[in-house]
């Protein structure tokens, strides 16, 4: 799952370079339609990065027995950049998408 979310950030920030490329030879057009799919890949990546930590965090409280501790549950500094930075992607696709040939 962690390669997952990575990957679709990847393909996001991809997909608004080539856009921005195509805007800036083409037609601005294309770098609004391609804002489209910077929010599609930032959703499913933050998709992918809440159903694997949860899916982590059930793992987790399954084996807690009665007598023990409970075992630390916070997610790693890694995994909160990644939801940070698809926050981010989200927002800057979503502003791409609806004025994007506005900017160039």
């Amino acid at each position: 799952m962690k390669k997952k979310s990575g990957l679709l950030l990847i393909l996001a920030w991809s997909s608004g370079i080539i856009g921005l490329i195509l805007g800036l030879v083409f037609d601005p057009l294309w770098f609004a339609r391609f804002g489209s799919l910077i929010v599609l890949f930032a959703v499913m990546g933050e998709y992918s990065l809440l159903h694997g930590e949860l899916h982590r965090l059930y793992e987790r409280l399954e084996k807690v027995d009665a007598d023990m501790d409970m075992p630390d549950l916070t997610p790693s500094k890694w995994h909160l950049k990644k939801v940070w930075m698809s926050h981010v992607t989200l927002v800057l696709g979503t502003l791409i998408w609806g004025f994007g040939d506005l900017l160039l």
